[in-house]
């Protein structure tokens, strides 16, 4: 599969919007002043910007340097975290790292893990960090910044790029990737955070349904942010247990072909924000749903979902957009735009419709936004058709400043005019 550069060389910087189409569709006709979800603590948005250059979390080392790869002290990162102790900087010269040479358990905290000069590329070729995967990491406050992780498989079914098994502290992901393993990341339950931006999943997954792009287990929260999560095999693009869960200016999507099960799965509720997010649900997927919450039980103590400014395209037949399990405390929904095939429902689930808070949301037809389709260079702006009926009185969420033209770019919202969906103007 591609590496996350090879994508980003193929993504347009600016597509027309298309014109023509059909369709009917509606708004929900909310009127009442929407009430702003409120983010997990300590969490601000993200300058706009094509994101940190590869490796800038190195950029200006405060501790002990390890230099890796081929000519430096330590020929690969499977020797370098042996000798790595809490606060260092371990600086990886670009390229690919295969085998044994990849594969690395880290237990120091305070670690900072960097690509050079590109990506570090690691490819398991079969072989893996204590039965779990490419990397195991089990300090505290780790950041990982320019490093793809490729072909885990373990005995147990379940390999990962990383597993993440610290249990304090906060796991950073930043220009990274995820290719072709079990599970693209997988994380044990604990008072952890992981916080992920700028970085891809694609393709993982075993096909059996219990494998997926990002599995988070029962942390203490979830940030997901400017990030791509593609064609997960049958498993979901995205599921968490956290308590608290943020998704912002992300793509979840499955293209023409992709299996996978839900886009977003929250199968224990929480506290779950998602806000200008693209969610789009191929014809072949394994499940018609894009946003799951509750399926496996309420075990958090929050059971509230919150909807903004997202976009959620189906092209699916059956299903809906939305399952809500009942018990659920809130669900509300803000200037979404939904766009499907075949009519699917809004929720379904346990959960009554008419419980749901609704406000300038707008419903039409898939048709209508053409482009949401295409994996390589995805356009979720409407037709000229759809852009007569999205305009919104006021601005819903002053929290939404930032949209997402293209994966990985985020693009700061000018004027005061808003319109529903996670895109506030052409790309």
């Amino acid at each position: 599969m591609s590496h996350r550069l090879l994508l980003l060389s193929s993504l347009v910087l600016a597509l027309a919007a298309c014109g023509g189409g059909g369709g009917g569709g509606g708004s929900d006709g909310g009127s009442g002043a929407p009430s702003t979800p409120v983010p997990p603590s300590g969490v601000t948005p993200l300058p706009p910007g094509a994101g940190p250059g590869l490796g800038a979390a190195c950029a200006s080392p405060a501790g002990r340097v390890l230099e890796v790869g081929p000519g430096k002290t330590y020929a690969s990162p499977a020797a370098a975290a042996g000798a790595a102790r809490a606060g260092d900087i371990i600086r990886i010269s670009a390229g690919d790292y295969r085998g044994s040479a990849a594969v690395a358990q880290w237990t120091a905290s305070d670690l900072t893990i960097c690509g050079v000069g590109g990506h570090a590329r690691l490819y398991a070729d079969g072989q893996n960090a204590r039965g779990k995967g490419i990397w195991v990491i089990g300090g505290a406050n780790v950041t990982i910044d320019g490093v793809s992780f490729h072909n885990a498989t373990v005995p147990d079914q379940n390999g990962a790029g990383i597993r993440a098994e610290h249990t304090s502290g906060t796991l950073r992901i930043v220009n990274s990737g995820f290719y072709d393993n079990e599970n693209g990341l997988l994380s044990t339950a604990g008072n952890g955070s992981i916080d992920i931006s700028y970085s891809e999943f694609a393709g993982n997954g075993r096909g059996d349904g219990y494998t997926h792009n990002l599995y988070v287990g029962q942390i203490d929260r979830l940030v997901v942010r400017a990030s791509f999560f593609r064609q997960a095999r049958i498993g979901h693009n995205l599921k968490s247990r956290a308590r608290e869960s943020l998704i912002e200016n992300s793509y979840f999507m499955d293209g023409p072909s992709g299996t996978a099960s839900y886009q977003t799965d929250f199968p224990n509720g929480g506290q779950v924000v998602l806000r200008g997010n693209f969610l789009q649900k191929g014809p072949n997927a394994d499940n018609a749903y894009l946003v799951a919450y509750g399926f496996e039980g309420y075990s958090n103590p929050a059971r509230s979902l919150h909807l903004v400014h997202n976009t959620l395209v189906s092209t699916r037949t059956g299903g809906g957009y939305l399952y809500v399990a009942s018990g659920a405390s809130s669900v509300s929904l803000t200037a979404n735009l939904f766009a499907g095939t075949a009519s699917p429902a809004l929720i379904t689930g346990g959960f009554a419709s008419g419980n749901v808070s609704q406000s300038q949301n707008v419903f039409d037809v898939a048709a209508n936004i053409p482009g949401a389709t295409n994996v390589s260079a995805p356009n979720f702006w409407p037709n000229s058709a759809l852009q007569a009926r999205i305009g919104l009185s006021g601005v819903p969420d002053a929290a939404y400043v930032n949209d997402t033209p293209r994966p990985f770019v985020l693009r700061a919202i000018g004027g005061g005019g808003r319109v529903a969906g996670a895109l506030q103007s052409a790309p």
